[in-house]
């Protein structure tokens, strides 16, 4: 195994861990707990923003991704048909499949809805008048259950994928 093969691995495991980690967390246990905390929840997700989290997850969602076919074009030969049909072969590129549309998911969906909902958060405390308050409250509710499904999805995106990254082999 040649030094690029071992720093393309690190950086796929490591940054995949971080990533799907992030969202098995973020779908199984954050927000439901943020929705159940009402309009204290939204400190919560607002601290979060500011710490990063909308920067730094789809960039290592993003080098997950390319690193991962990077590995699957040295491991199969340069997409060799043959070991692409192979048992490993379909299990891999269906994981990382998988793993592209929930990334594409994240930074389509998931990231824009976040952002305009941190951008209301912001500017909700210095509006004054009651109309334009409730049009943000509700947009803000929309925006919450947009993100909350596409979370959900992703995070069945990835259970699948990490599952057959991880049997792949013994296939």
């Amino acid at each position: 195994m040649d030094a690029l093969t071992v720093a393309l691995r690190l950086v796929h495991v490591v940054l995949g861990v971080y990533w799907a980690g992030s969202i098995f967390f973020f779908a199984t246990f954050l927000e439901p707990v943020v929705k159940s905390l009402g309009p204290d929840g939204g400190k919560v997700m607002m601290k979060l923003f500011e710490r990063g989290y909308l920067t730094v997850l789809p960039i290592a969602a993003g080098l997950t991704v390319v690193s991962g076919f990077w590995l699957l074009w040295l491991l199969s030969a340069g997409f060799d048909s043959a070991w692409m049909g192979s048992t490993v072969g379909m299990a891999l590129s269906t994981g990382g499949l998988l793993a592209s549309i929930a990334f594409i998911l994240g930074v389509m969906v998931m990231r824009p809805a976040a952002l305009r909902l941190w951008a209301i958060a912001r500017q909700l405390p210095g509006l004054t008048e009651e109309t334009a308050r409730k049009e943000r409250t509700t947009e803000m509710e929309r925006l919450r259950g947009r993100i909350s499904a596409a979370a959900r999805v992703i995070f069945a995106m990835l259970v699948a994928s990490v599952a057959l990254m991880a049997v792949a082999r013994y296939l």
